[in-house]
């Protein structure tokens, strides 16, 4: 993505270590405490709110010491990194240019709450067909769910027989999108 886009700077950060109760509770790279796979294992996940602050924290910070505008971000993640995404981006105090989710599912419904403002934040979601981990349903679940608090522009892309995975077809579209939200820019004197 980054040779096919230049312009942007693209931020990577990486989960802490922590126990994960799916995992036995062995300590695993994780953003938040996964309990389980189902809807009701997805309210409360421990620690979804500090690693939203740490990813606010990191985009304030391109904000401030970069001067890169709210509007010419976006957060991008696989699995439970595009369920951190959809939680904090719907969650900030300025809104976005995006939300790419690939594999991903929408997490702690009962701490989330939509700022005013950001509904029409358009959001991509990619996911395939066969994923043993994160089910398909979730992703049609993640949209209705986020409709009703009153998302306006999520848009599922589905890939028949995919599992919990990435494909070139998915990378190609995540590609198409991210290029739709943050175009290059006419003025570059913007500090990248």
């Amino acid at each position: 993505l980054a040779t096919q886009m230049p312009y942007v700077k693209f931020i990577l950060p990486t989960a802490t270590t922590q126990p994960v109760t799916l995992n036995m509770g062995m300590a695993m790279p994780s953003w938040y405490d996964i309990v389980g796979l189902d809807e009701r294992s997805n309210e409360k996940c421990h620690g979804i709110l500090q690693s939203r602050d740490r990813i606010q924290s990191l985009l304030h910070s391109e904000h401030v010491d970069h001067r890169i505008p709210y509007s010419r971000m976006a957060l991008a993640g696989f699995s439970h990194g595009g369920a951190l995404c959809l939680y904090t981006g719907l969650s900030l105090s300025l809104k976005v240019a995006g939300i790419l989710v690939m594999s991903g599912y929408f997490a702690g419904a009962s701490s989330f709450q939509l700022t005013p403002g950001i509904e029409e934040t358009p959001i991509l979601h990619c996911h395939g067909t066969q994923d043993p981990i994160v089910d398909y349903s979730l992703a049609k679940k993640s949209k209705d769910l986020l409709e009703q608090k009153g998302i306006k522009n999520y848009t599922i892309k589905t890939y028949p027989g995919m599992q919990h995975t990435l494909i070139q077809e998915e990378l190609q579209d995540a590609l198409t999108f991210l290029q739709s939200i943050l175009p290059p820019l006419k003025d570059h004197n913007l500090e990248l």
